[in-house]
C-alpha cells in the first residue's frame, strides 16, 4: 500500500474533531461577540457531518476533542500569553464548563465515540488521547475542526512528535482569518504531513457491507 492508502486505511486511521464548541463556531458564542468572524466555520460545519457520517459507515473510528477553561487551568502564563505578565490576562474567556458555549455546535459525538477534554490548544497536552488512539490500533490522524491554524494545528504537530502519521481535512477545518486557514493549509503540507479534502476521504471510504441476519 502507498504511503497516501496508508494514512486513510479505515483500518489504521482516526478521524479526530477539534472544537467544533458553540463558543468556537456559532455566531451567537464568545469569539463571534468579540469580532471574530466564524462564517467560515459555520460553513465548514455541513461537510464535516457528512464527512463524519461517512466515516461512521466505513467504520473509521471518531474522536472528539472539545476544551473547557475554568480557574483549574487557567494559568497565568496561559491567560497572558500574547501579553506582558499577568497584568494583559484576556478576557472573554471561552468554553466554561456547564455553559452552552462550550456545547457542542452543528455536530456531536454518538454513543461510544471516544471523547478527550484539553485545557490548551493541542490535544495531547495533558490529556489521554495518545493512550485513546494507541488502544485502538490507530497509526494515522485525520484532523478536522477548528480553528486550522491554532488548536488543529498545534494538534496536528503534537500527533506527529507521537509518531503518528497526520494529515489535514482542508475543506472540513476554519478559521477566522481566510489569510490565516491557507498559511496553515502550505505549513502542513510542506513541513508536516498531507492535506486531503472530503471528498477525496469519502471516495477511499467505501461503505461496510450490512449484515443481516438469517
Amino acid at each position: 500500500m502507498n504511503e497516501s492508502g496508508f494514512r486513510y486505511d479505515p483500518k489504521r486511521c482516526a478521524l479526530v474533531v477539534i472544537d467544533m464548541q458553540n463558543d468556537f463556531c456559532s455566531p451567537d458564542g464568545a469569539l463571534a461577540g468579540c469580532g471574530f468572524d466564524v462564517s467560515a466555520a459555520t460553513a465548514m460545519t455541513p461537510r464535516l457531518a457528512n464527512l463524519i457520517d461517512h466515516a461512521r459507515d466505513a467504520g473509521v473510528p471518531v474522536v472528539w476533542v472539545r476544551t473547557e477553561h475554568d480557574e483549574t487551568t487557567d494559568s497565568p502564563q496561559w491567560l497572558g500569553r500574547v501579553g506582558n505578565g499577568p497584568g494583559t490576562a484576556r478576557t472573554g474567556l471561552t468554553c466554561r464548563p456547564g455553559t452552552p458555549g462550550a456545547e457542542f455546535y452543528g455536530v456531536r459525538p454518538a454513543v461510544g465515540e471516544p471523547l478527550v477534554v484539553k485545557h490548551r490548544f493541542s490535544a495531547f497536552v495533558g490529556t489521554d488521547l495518545d493512550r485513546v488512539l494507541r488502544s485502538r490500533g490507530i497509526e494515522s490522524l485525520l484532523f478536522t475542526g477548528v480553528a486550522t491554524e491554532i488548536c488543529v494545528e498545534s494538534s496536528l504537530r503534537s500527533g506527529l512528535f507521537h509518531e503518528y502519521w497526520v494529515s489535514l481535512v482542508e475543506d472540513c477545518a476554519a478559521s477566522y482569518d481566510p489569510a490565516a486557514h491557507a498559511a496553515s493549509v502550505a505549513v502542513v503540507a510542506q513541513n508536516f504531513g498531507t492535506v486531503v479534502t472530503a471528498d477525496e476521504l469519502i471516495s477511499r471510504w467505501p461503505a461496510r457491507p450490512v449484515t443481516r441476519s438469517a
